[in-house]
């Protein structure tokens, strides 16, 4: 129903009969217009953190999201915070400093059109 919230914490990987391929082929496509999606652990520009890594997380969904975004006039993109405190750090060291503390990473789409 538009304005519903999808909220997506997966295992992270895009490979067979995984997860991530369900959701990016199956059920975002089937959503409604006007849903939002909020994917967990995805960082500016489309990369994970060095330390996870170099930690062995062999992670690739944010790598199938940023392909999944490009030329994508069905879905638009609301909020990316690491984007902004990428390109704003000055104002969230002084206004929301924990932000540059803790880094979750995460980004809300919108579906606009079906």
């Amino acid at each position: 129903t538009p304005g519903d919230i999808l909220f997506i914490d997966s295992t992270h990987v895009a490979k067979t009969g995984s997860d991530v391929n369900y959701i990016f082929g199956e059920i975002l496509p089937n959503l409604q217009t006007g849903v939002y999606i909020h994917i967990h652990d995805i960082f500016y520009p489309f990369e994970y953190l060095r330390e996870w890594v170099l930690q062995g997380w062999a992670w690739n969904e944010c790598y199938f999201l940023k392909a999944f975004l490009q030329y994508n006039q069905t879905f638009k993109i609301v909020l990316f915070n690491t984007f902004l405190e990428h390109r704003r750090p000055d104002w969230f060291r002084s206004h929301m400093p924990l932000c540059m503390k803790n880094l979750g990473g995460s980004i809300w789409l919108k579906k606009v059109r079906d």
